[in-house]
């Protein structure tokens, strides 16, 4: 039966970690067979023999299951067919199946992830022209575009380095020598396109990636070196520490809609498990959908949520990878993860929430270094800092008015026509916004900013977003979430849609009621337009406009930062405050690019 096989060429690659056997094999076997309650005959079974240098081991059989768009406890069945072959050869492991999955328990035993690097240095060679990218930001706001892919003839033309640093590659296809071949680095999945094989021809791709896999520093494409690098996780904690933790709650997400995943999250009522609703799955991803400080100097180190002081969850900093150690935040600490294709309940492999999200490697942790992040279990570094944070600093405009503010809008009495000058509203108003021809008050209710500014010069339209924040200088990023939520939130109202102007015009029209005070202050602060729907929607069609988001705070000195990257450079370790900060508004600068928007801050000198 196995002179018919007949599969693409697309497989997991791992290293052995642990000497396999013709038993640990046969047992492997057994348990897949038990673990979808197989009793019958296999259609075949193959133990580690042996063709063309390698040994390879297969099995397959018919097993019963729910269909998938069935409740467990229907009485109909489909009779489905499973395959897994495995593919030993120089001291890796490749890895094909269809509807088969090897046991978590036997890879964690005998097999170790390919690291990022081999895989880069088989898949995206020096020649190769990238064609498709999924990409993960390295960033942990909840803010931030957590991933986002990419599809042309050739990325490198399309695709500029000044936001790539951002991020981590996550897949991607290139073509090398006539060749499309793809790459999850993550789990080692490699796939070449091709017609599909028999067992030789199988064996035969196994051997050539396994034989790329083994080339010590292979040269890598220049256009995957854009991107945030992998480094070892020895290097890294070697020079740095972890201090803050999240969790890629996207993989989760993503698990649990998918089919091919085969997966569902219960909880027990007592002995008997229960698949959580619709709305409990929301409330476990919001309690994981938070960022943890880590605490400690040894091996093992808490993570406390930074609201509250409790312990949230623990990590271990083994030798080559950081594992999820406990999770004590509820409700997903009370919550276990089954296989969609057992029976509600009958999972003998249900394992908990805490140890699916160590497997499936979503742990995310950023480090006192701020260039790394340990994303998909590798370390990525950042190497936009090696500027001294340069790069950074070009997004901040220092603006010594602020120095002098008190408050963010001032107080209010009914007769007043302006916002106080010793407020973040007056600055603005009288300072930061004295080049906008068309400036409107948007503070309160269904708000788009604090203030929005419209300018044309020589025939260039600029469309500016203004968000105020009013606080004592700090280098943290607590004070700053709220406005970076803001702005981020409403990027897409930098185009003016119609269906929502309408009612701003209106808005505009009136004057600021501030709460608790009606004032004479108008909303339409500047206008040279004599009719504002026109203009705006004149600048909304511009082609040529550029939109800007623009953060306005006295609560940080672009001095101050300056002084951090400066501390930084000289090898001293910056404040976790300052960290969190910088991956904070790194997510805002990078969500204004997406949207080909340029993001900014104006604070003090």
């Amino acid at each position: 039966m196995i002179d018919d096989l007949s599969v693409a060429t697309s497989a997991n690659f791992y290293s052995i970690r642990k000497k396999l056997s013709d038993k640990v094999i046969d047992d492997v076997f057994i348990k897949l067979r038990a673990s979808h309650s197989v009793t019958v005959h296999n259609e075949f079974k193959h133990t580690r023999e042996q063709l063309d240098g390698a040994r390879w081991s297969a099995v397959c059989f018919r097993y019963e299951s729910p269909p998938s768009f069935l409740k467990d406890t229907t009485a109909i069945r489909e009779s489905l067919c499973g395959f897994l072959l495995l593919i030993e050869y120089q001291g890796y492991a490749a890895v094909l199946s269809s509807r088969l999955s090897l046991p978590s328990s036997f890879k964690t035993a005998h097999l170790s992830a390919v690291a990022t690097a081999r895989v880069e240095g088989a898949i995206a060679k020096a020649d190769a022209i990238f064609q498709r990218m999924t990409m993960r930001n390295m960033s942990i706001s909840p803010y931030a575009m957590r991933a986002k892919t990419l599809e042309a003839s050739d990325l490198a033309n399309v695709v500029g380095p000044a936001g790539s640093r951002r991020y981590a590659p996550r897949t991607y296809s290139v073509v090398a020598n006539g060749m499309h071949s793809t790459a999850t680095p993550s789990t080692g999945r490699i796939g070449i396109r091709s017609t599909r094989a028999d067992l030789p021809a199988v064996v035969t791709f196994a051997k050539n990636v396994i034989d790329a896999l083994r080339v010590e520093n292979a040269h890598v494409s220049p256009f995957i070196r854009s991107f945030a690098r992998p480094v070892s996780l020895t290097e890294a904690l070697a020079a740095s520490a972890p201090l803050v933790m999240a969790i890629d709650t996207n993989k989760l997400s993503d698990a649990v809609g998918s089919d091919e995943a085969g997966i569902r999250l219960v909880r027990l009522d007592g002995d008997a498990a229960v698949e959580l609703s619709a709305n409990e799955l929301t409330a476990v991803i919001a309690s994981l959908d938070r960022p943890m400080n880590i605490e400690g100097d040894d091996r093992v180190r808490m993570a406390r949520d930074p609201a509250t002081g409790d312990q949230a969850a623990s990590i271990s900093l083994n030798k080559n990878r950081i594992a999820l150690r406990s999770l004590s935040l509820p409700p997903a600490s009370d919550v276990y993860v089954e296989s969609s294709g057992k029976t509600l309940g009958e999972d003998d492999d249900r394992q908990t929430l805490r140890a699916y999200l160590d497997e499936t490697n979503a742990l995310i942790v950023l480090f006192d270094d701020v260039r790394l992040a340990y994303i998909d279990g590798q370390v990525f570094r950042d190497e936009t800092l090696l500027d001294g944070g340069e790069a950074f600093l070009r997004y901040f405009t220092a603006s010594a008015p602020l120095a002098a503010a008190t408050s963010e809008k001032g107080t209010f009495t009914a007769s007043q026509t302006a916002f106080d000058g010793t407020s973040s509203f007056g600055v603005i108003v009288d300072h930061i916004t004295a080049a906008d021809h068309i400036l409107l008050c948007d503070d309160l209710g269904d708000e788009w900013a604090d203030f929005i500014g419209v300018s044309n010069d020589a025939g260039l339209t600029q469309i500016s977003f203004y968000h105020a924040k009013h606080g004592a200088l700090s280098l943290g990023a607590s004070p700053f979430h709220v406005s970076v939520s803001q702005a981020i939130k409403n990027l897409g109202n930098m185009m003016f849609p119609e269906e929502r102007l309408a009612a701003k015009l209106g808005l505009w029209g009136s004057t600021y009621s501030a709460p608790g005070q009606e004032t004479q202050i108008q909303r339409t602060i500047r206008s040279n337009a004599a009719d504002l729907a026109v203009a705006l929607r004149s600048a909304r069609t511009a082609p040529d406009a550029r939109r800007r988001a623009i953060i306005v705070t006295s609560s940080l000195s672009r001095q101050a930062i300056a002084n951090a990257f400066a501390t930084i450079q000289s090898g001293q370790k910056p404040a976790p405050s300052f960290v969190q900060l910088y991956w904070l508004l790194q997510s805002f600068f990078s969500a204004c690019a997406e949207v080909g928007a340029s993001g900014a801050v104006v604070c003090q000198p």
